[in-house]
């Protein structure tokens, strides 16, 4: 189910297994009997039967997580640019550390291996962090795009 304000996707089985409907409404639950959630993101009441207007909010609420998709996606890819750059400068500074005084061998007192171990850990941890983000902003991009392409079709069912 989705939210049909903030569009975040819920997962039924989770909520009910929390607390079920059946104890909400005192047992009692027959074909006409309404299940409603509340949306942990926004806090407004989600439904099965959804309205037009209501499905209007969510074709609204896709193209804003599609946009925070690309969003995450660019920081991502910024990420993982600044974080190749600094692994190279770290590859670099590496090299340097092996003193041609000292038969090329690696020195570990001098700044420029503590500056390559400086770029290897921040570029790592880059690298990570946009390989995480660039992830993220696929997914969310491609679900909801599938998402607004149900709504298109009018092949959407809460």
């Amino acid at each position: 189910m989705y939210c049909t304000h903030c569009g975040k996707e819920i997962d039924e089985e989770k909520l009910e297994s929390k607390k079920l409907s059946q104890a909400l409404h005192e047992g009692e639950i027959d074909e006409n009997t309404t299940v409603e959630y509340v949306c942990p993101r926004c806090g407004h009441l989600i439904h099965r039967d959804v309205s037009d207007q209501e499905i209007k909010t969510l074709a609204a609420a896709s193209h804003a997580e599609i946009q925070r998709g690309r969003n995450f996606f660019a920081n991502g890819m910024s990420c993982n640019g600044i974080g190749l750059i600094l692994l190279i400068l770290a590859v670099i500074f590496f090299f340097l550390a092996k003193k041609p005084s000292n038969n090329f061998e690696l020195v570990t007192t001098c700044p420029e291996f503590f500056v390559s171990i400086a770029f290897f850990a921040v570029g790592g941890v880059l690298v990570i962090v946009g390989i995480t983000l660039t992830a993220m902003g696929l997914y969310n991009r491609i679900k909801y795009e599938k998402l607004l392409k149900l709504i298109q079709d009018d092949a959407f069912h809460q």
